[in-house]
């Protein structure tokens, strides 16, 4: 049997939650710490540039008695001021925190718990007969017929999908920092709603059913319904349409911004379909729970001291 994963894309590279690609640059924080590793004590620096850190130091500290003048003041740093100066990890885990702890979730139910808003997702009507689980498996049989159109497409959506909606919204790493930080941070947010709903539904995915499907990507490892690319891509859609508000207005108030970003969405979520992994209601219930989840997150934003309100209120700056 052919080795598979040397044919396809890794695993690794399929999850919703690696890390985030190069290709993307996502920040210019990104690019300093790449910059800084290459020459810094505390990258990954050569053994001479470790002994020149060293000898610069003993001269440039010559005749200064220890301890010197270090800051000797009480709590020097805001929250706000903290928040820069973290890691983009750290910030992620507070972030994580702040979402994980307001959600809960029971037999195909998710809760915020702040407001009580709920959103509930039934079994796939496609799972009710053998004749709708046939059907079900035809269209996505039938969807295969775009695979030579969007085949780039598929490939490059493995991780997360950032350069589409970066070019969408002509992101750049210099000017956008927190955009691009909200973005990835929301793509991850998603995962923790969509992972309890396909655990607790364990629908098959459509190349279980059938070897006809034949899926030009691995198939994940975890649950066809709701799909998760669908849920991420209408909570990012969303998210973004908030945070970049007026700008793309013209004179009369018309944008055609909310339209580009739904469109999309829908059709990365759709190239998961034609790549055969998800069937089609997959996305429609995906869809779904994103728009509600970015609901709740915009809702979260705005609950003072939290890190997730620094996140957006920066983003939103920059638009």
């Amino acid at each position: 049997m052919p080795n598979r994963t040397s044919r396809y894309a890794s695993e690794s590279a399929e999850s919703a939650e690696s890390a985030e690609s190069a290709e993307s640059a996502e920040s210019a924080e990104s690019a300093e710490s790449a910059e800084s590793a290459s020459a810094s004590a505390y990258g990954r620096p050569s053994t001479l540039l470790t002994n020149a850190l060293w000898t610069t130091h003993a001269e440039i500290t010559r005749g200064i008695a220890s301890p010197g003048f270090p800051n000797d003041k009480a709590n020097p740093l805001n929250p706000a001021q903290a928040l820069e100066l973290w890691s983009r990890d750290v910030r992620y885990s507070m972030y994580a925190f702040e979402w994980v702890s307001r959600l809960s979730f029971n037999a195909g139910t998710l809760t915020y718990t702040p407001t009580g808003a709920a959103h509930a997702i039934a079994a796939p009507t496609y799972e009710g007969s053998s004749a709708s689980r046939i059907a079900a498996v035809k269209d996505v049989i039938d969807a295969a017929a775009l695979r030579p159109d969007r085949m780039s497409e598929i490939v490059t959506q493995l991780s997360q999908p950032t350069a589409y909606f970066a070019m969408l919204l002509n992101l750049q790493p210099g000017r956008h920092r927190y955009t691009f930080e909200l973005m990835s941070t929301v793509f991850k947010l998603s995962t923790f709603a969509s992972m309890q709903f396909k655990h607790h539904f364990r629908v098959l995915r459509p190349a279980d059913r059938s070897p006809l499907v034949q899926p030009i990507i691995n198939t994940p490892r975890h649950g066809s319904y709701p799909a998760g690319h669908a849920t991420q891509c209408a909570f990012v859609a969303t998210v973004l349409t908030a945070v970049v508000g007026t700008h793309f207005q013209d004179s009369n108030g018309q944008d055609d911004f909310p339209v580009q970003i739904g469109l999309l969405a829908d059709r990365i979520a759709h190239n998961r379909v034609v790549a055969g992994l998800h069937f089609l209601e997959d996305n429609v219930k995906g869809r779904a729970l994103g728009i509600a989840l970015a609901g709740y997150f915009l809702n979260l934003v705005t609950v003072n001291g939290t890190a997730l309100k620094w996140l957006f209120a920066g983003a939103k700056s920059e638009w």
